[in-house]
């Protein structure tokens, strides 16, 4: 029972941030403005949210410090691709483009 407590958390966590990154592209074409930090933590929360649902044993604390790598690399993927999803909704933000 606690395995699917915390599946039906990470696909809380999933639709509400798919939800947030799916309004945010919505005002951007219909306002021209976003926010910036729900742009770039949402994709995260959606990478976290698949990690928890595919791993529920990885629920909570990490204690081993393979367990903190593995955290660490979710977090990594996930802020990358929140960089990613801003860089799409707002290339002239970025200098290199």
């Amino acid at each position: 029972m606690l395995q699917l407590k915390k599946r039906l958390f990470a696909l809380m966590l999933i639709a509400v941030s798919a939800g947030l990154l799916y309004y945010e592209w919505y005002r951007v074409e219909q306002e021209g403005r976003y926010s910036m930090k729900a742009v770039t933590f949402a994709p995260l929360g959606i990478v976290g949210g698949l990690f928890l649902l595919l791993f529920p044993n990885k629920f909570g604390k990490p204690e081993t410090a393979l367990d903190k790598l593995i955290v660490f690399l979710v977090f990594i993927i996930g802020l990358a691709a929140g960089l990613v999803n801003w860089y799409l909704i707002d290339p002239g933000f970025f200098p290199f483009h």
